[in-house]
């Protein structure tokens, strides 16, 4: 066989295709390469190799819908935890009001006369 038959590159094993959607949607949970490959039984060098544009685009898709999820939860549900989760991660809020938390200031609102 030449390198015209066969595989148009002329080496290596056929192309294998893969089911996109479900890349994306197994990326969507956050599955890792391996578990990707194993359910689509491909190896994780073809999914790095030929399919990293979608597994990258799930794997964003899936912390859109979490952080949407969060968002919801702390706003329309009033969950404390998640607000403050965000608030720490999202806002820079911290629990020692002290910019290093090694001050040993008078914060500004006590005073020394006691």
């Amino acid at each position: 066989m030449n390198k015209s038959e066969g595989n148009p590159k002329g080496a290596g094993r056929k192309k294998i295709e893969l089911d996109k959607d479900m890349l994306i949607k197994l990326a969507e949970l956050q599955c890792t390469h391996r578990e990707i490959a194993y359910v689509m039984n491909c190896s994780t060098d073809t999914l790095k190799r030929n399919y990293a544009d979608h597994i990258d685009k799930g794997y964003a898709q899936g912390k859109i819908k979490l952080r949407r999820a969060m968002f919801r939860n702390a706003v329309e549900n009033d969950n404390a935890v998640v607000q403050i989760f965000l608030s720490k991660n999202i806002l820079g809020y911290q629990n020692d009001p002290t910019p290093n938390g090694e001050d040993n200031d008078i914060l500004p609102w006590e005073t020394d006369d006691k």
